[in-house]
């Protein structure tokens, strides 16, 4: 008699409480949304089937780095190493930190939702 075949293993639901943190912040990073990037690493923060470890990292050192890079990229700029040049003067800097803010947030929602996403599938 032949054995009946297992039945191929269907992946796990991830968390939906860290799936919507993702969503938010994805969603927060599209639209330019403060209060959806705000909602998103809030619940990240408060999630309960995340460690503490992965809590830091999705809601404190990822965006950190990101907030690092964004200053490591006016200080070339202001160095003239890479980009466009800064010219002397504060309304040149406010300018130039008025246009990196945006997308230096934008990475870091994005590669936060990203990490939550994988974190939340391994769970």
């Amino acid at each position: 008699m032949a054995e009946p075949e297992a039945a191929p293993a269907r992946p796990r639901l991830a968390n939906p409480f860290v799936l919507l943190a993702a969503l938010l912040l994805l969603g927060g990073a599209v639209f330019s949304s403060l209060i959806a990037l705000a909602a998103g690493w809030l619940l990240a923060y408060a999630s309960r089937r995340l460690t503490p470890g992965e809590i830091k990292g999705a809601v404190l050192v990822i965006p950190g780095l990101s907030a690092a890079a964004g200053i490591a990229w006016l200080w070339g700029r202001a160095q003239g190493r890479w980009g466009e040049a800064i010219a002397p003067g504060g309304e040149a800097m406010g300018t130039a930190i008025s246009e990196t803010w945006p997308w230096t947030l934008r990475a870091a929602a994005t590669a936060s939702a990203l990490f939550l996403l994988w974190r939340s599938r391994r769970h």
